[in-house]
């Protein structure tokens, strides 16, 4: 790191020292040579301004050497931080290599030359001479014998010590809070770490609202970007999901439709479709609409997304409600409807089993979370667990109807208001930002996204750890 720099305390806080004197001493020349200036006659204003600038220009040569010295001081201070602890380790390493000479000296000794592919020995040494890292060695300096860090100690440092730490303690300090279960957080600072704005989850949003197509474009682009085995994972499961959505929907269209031009739509979004039509129901005024009119149609559209259709009811209802009365046409009407009933139930089975894997993400997240307040020092049981794995999933399903009505009340509304009809991919876009939008808000207070602190509160009230 030095290269060819001696860095000798000796030699250079004597130099800084007399560096600094010299400038000090030619500035005060120069500004006596000023003066002299500014008061003698015109003939004598030259030399003195030439003493000046030539006072002034040694002092400037004297203040970059003092800055040099001072480089090398402040390099020799990083080093000694940095280094503090590094070989505290040095009596155990020390112990581990006394060993294996031991064990190496006995077996030439009695020429045995029985070595173990595995020694302990060997095992001490290269557990003990891993790769060091200063931060996590004050970090464990600050958990007790379970590996739990302690709050009250980290709350003494942030109270009263916080000026004593070194460089790399003062990194590890700041670490180990964005580390700590939100209710630590609140213990040790008075209040939970807020997370920064997610602005590439909000543009993945919107991009996702373009159709199944691009959930699985965005999904693939988070598989060859993840930083950590853990993401990645994660990112390939949720490409996984969204692929078998899209899937099973395109199959289905075309199975029951036998139109592959309307299967293939299915990747899509339709940038024509009218967002009030989408919402609509055969009979329903699509002129006169009201905000709340909107609001309400949207609600009822999304909980009959989940919902299954009776096949053979739906058959009979489309019989029931035709004009035509011809026994051929009757079962081309009938066979028709059951088949679109079969569709909107595929539909609806990809919907649910959507809303499963979100659950088995929630749950994920939430033993991780449980493990995170161990770490902590903070209970949180396994009832606490599966309470909150399920109203996180139903309170996520939740928001998502609520963006869809906000956005469609918004952006419908105003369109009916002049007279023009809003693009449903225009409202489906706008639904991912209000969403991302409420999350944020949540996170930006607490720390978590709006299921989580509903799953929080709801949790605290029914009293579970």
């Amino acid at each position: 790191m030095l290269g060819f720099d001696i860095l000798d305390g000796s030699v250079i806080l004597p130099k800084k020292r007399e560096a600094k004197q010299n400038e000090e001493h030619e500035r005060h020349e120069a500004d006596k040579a000023k003066r002299r200036r500014d008061s003698a006659p015109e003939d004598e204003k030259g030399y003195w301004d030439s003493k000046y600038h030539n006072h002034l220009n040694r002092a400037d040569i004297y203040e970059e050497e003092y800055n040099y010295w001072k480089g090398l001081e402040e390099k020799f201070d990083q080093i000694e931080t940095d280094s503090k602890g590094l070989f505290k380790d040095s009596v155990s390493i020390r112990t581990a290599a006394t060993n294996g000479l031991k064990e190496l000296s006995r077996d030439f000794s009695t020429k045995s030359f029985v070595f173990f592919y595995n020694p302990l020995w060997k095992n001490g040494i290269e557990k003990l001479c891993n790769q060091v890292s200063m931060v996590d060695k004050c970090k464990e300096k600050w958990k007790d014998g379970n590996g739990v860090y302690n709050l009250d100690v980290l709350k003494d440092i942030l109270n009263n010590r916080m000026d004593e730490l070194s460089a790399p303690e003062v990194t590890a300090f700041e670490e180990v809070l964005k580390e700590l279960h939100p209710e630590a957080q609140k213990q040790v600072i008075g209040h939970a770490v807020a997370g920064d704005a997610d602005i590439k989850d909000l543009i993945q949003g919107v991009v996702k609202s373009f159709g199944s197509g691009a959930k699985i474009g965005v999904d693939e682009y988070n598989v060859l970007t993840s930083k950590d085995d853990k993401s990645a994972r994660k990112a390939w499961l949720k490409l996984t999901k969204d692929f078998e959505s899209a899937t099973a929907t395109w199959a289905g269209t075309l199975f029951y439709t036998g139109n592959i031009r309307e299967a293939f739509g299915t990747l899509t979004t339709d940038v024509k479709k009218d967002f009030i039509k989408s919402i609509s129901e055969e009979g329903d005024d699509l002129v006169n609409v009201s905000g709340f009119e909107i609001i309400k149609r949207s609600f009822k559209k999304d909980f009959k997304s989940y919902a299954f259709k009776n096949v053979e009811k739906a058959g009979e209802a489309a019989i029931e409600n035709a004009d035509d009365i011809a026994e051929g046409t009757l079962r081309g009407i009938k066979i028709k409807a059951k088949d679109a009933a079969r569709l909107d139930n595929v539909k609806a089975g990809v919907k649910w089993a959507g809303t499963l894997v979100d659950f088995a993400f929630n749950a994920s997240d939430n033993l991780e979370e449980q493990e995170l307040a161990r770490k902590s020092g903070i209970e949180m049981s396994n009832g606490r667990v599966a309470a909150e794995t399920v109203i996180e999933t139903l309170v996520d399903v939740g928001v998502g109807f609520v963006g869809n009505a906000a956005a469609g009340f918004a952006i419908g509304g105003a369109a009916a208001l002049l007279g023009l009809s809003a693009p449903a991919i225009a409202v489906t876009a706008a639904s991912a930002v209000v969403v991302w939008g409420i999350n944020e808000a949540f996170k930006h207070k607490t720390g978590k996204d709006a299921g989580e602190n509903v799953a929080d509160i709801a949790c605290d009230i029914m009293g579970l750890k």
